[in-house]
């Protein structure tokens, strides 16, 4: 196995850094194993930048981002069309090139099936050259907002061809896995999981002065920042002393809502951090807590458990998967007073977590190493041509 082409729905660029920052990643782990050249296509919808591509290269690894622009008539399902012939006829374009360049590739991986894999289904009809799916997106989930069930009968019958038409399917979570297979389209699946830059997250002895719970999010809807606040709120009417750091989006309405608790002496709230303070965050932090009420499989739950921290999360989604007595506790959804209790429960029996060994689970299991090489192998298990 020589070299492999990505095709990404999610990518960074220089108009979103954080937009699938963790398929960027995967893709860094699996250039530890052979060649990878991934295309990220991007409507520029500001007209900031010009109709343009920029071509970034390391060792093994050369990531191709193409800015475009499309027409607006006014009438929204011409400009939609108009936007995604655009978008196609600048992957197929850059694929022609790659080829030109480089020749077929062994393998072609899409992330996030709609709408990078409809060139992928393109290129394998051209060159028979088989495809696989990884999948992160939590709009397969029927409780997400948007979901895939909510989209127009058209984009889901397209998702559906793209997964049926992968050699192999690759969710990041089982419990992914299963939902698609129950709810959307009945693939096989294997599952591997999201990856964590552990020359950045990992354990690092500090005892805060205080007891220091961390988040980290957008503070959307999924996230339920506010039923972390009124759990806050519940375990300081206890009478217990600990901080809680809410880093991501400083959002005034959430301010407000811990000043009239009477939790501005214990919750203080940060804007978006580049990854790498993140870790350092992390590192400096006693637990983890995470509310939702969706997920997938949070790369943040896998960070935090690099770092050591033994994490409290609501029981969504593909977090089962990872947390147990060991490293954490899972809760019921929305219930704030069984929130409420673990964090407590946490302070109380902070001693019984291992948070060296807890690193060093996670590392085993999600360090570029590891996940790098469960993707070669995927490579290796599909055939020539499917």
């Amino acid at each position: 196995m020589k070299k492999v082409l990505w095709v990404v729905s999610w990518y960074p660029s220089r108009l979103d850094m954080y937009n699938g920052d963790f398929i960027q990643r995967h893709a860094r782990a699996v250039s530890l194993y052979c060649n990878v050249y991934v295309i990220y296509v991007v409507k520029d919808e500001t007209k900031y930048f010009p109709e343009e591509s920029e071509e970034l290269r390391t060792e093994n690894l050369r990531e191709k981002i193409i800015y475009y622009h499309s027409p607006k008539t006014g009438i929204r399902l011409l400009d939609r069309y108009l936007s995604q012939r655009k978008y196609m006829r600048s992957f197929k374009q850059a694929i022609k090139e790659y080829i030109i360049a480089h020749g077929i590739p062994d393998r072609v991986h899409v992330h996030i099936a709609m709408k990078a894999g409809l060139a992928a289904v393109w290129a394998k009809k051209k060159w028979k050259v088989p495809f696989l799916v990884t999948e992160h997106w939590t709009g397969y989930y029927p409780q997400s907002v948007p979901s895939v069930y909510d989209s127009n009968p058209l984009f889901r019958l397209l998702n559906r061809k793209v997964l049926k038409g992968a050699s192999l399917f690759l969710p990041v979570s089982q419990n992914l896995g299963e939902t698609i297979k129950n709810n959307f389209i009945n693939v096989p699946y294997r599952v591997v999981p999201n990856v964590v830059n552990t020359e950045l997250f990992y354990y690092r002895p500090f005892r805060p002065p205080r007891f220091r719970f961390i988040h980290f999010s957008y503070m959307n809807y999924q996230k339920n920042p506010e039923g972390i606040l009124d759990a806050v709120k519940l375990l300081k009417e206890r009478g217990h002393d600990f901080e809680l750091h809410m880093i991501g989006h400083k959002d005034d309405r959430l301010t407000s809502i811990a000043e009239n608790s009477g939790l501005s002496e214990t919750v203080s709230f940060y804007a978006a951090v580049p990854y790498s303070y993140v870790a350092k965050q992390m590192q400096m932090a006693s637990a983890f807590l995470l509310f939702s009420r969706f997920e997938n499989l949070p790369c943040v739950i896998l960070e935090a458990l690099c770092c050591g921290l033994p994490v409290i999360s609501s029981n969504v989604g593909g977090i089962s998967e990872v947390i147990d007595e060991r490293n954490g506790i899972l809760v019921a959804n929305e219930n704030i007073s069984q929130l409420a209790d673990a964090m407590q429960q946490i302070m109380e029996n902070y001693a019984v977590y291992d948070k060296q060994r807890i690193a060093d689970i996670a590392k085993e299991k999600f360090s570029y190493t590891a996940v790098g090489a469960q993707y070669f192998s995927a490579y290796h298990d599909i055939p020539e041509q499917s």
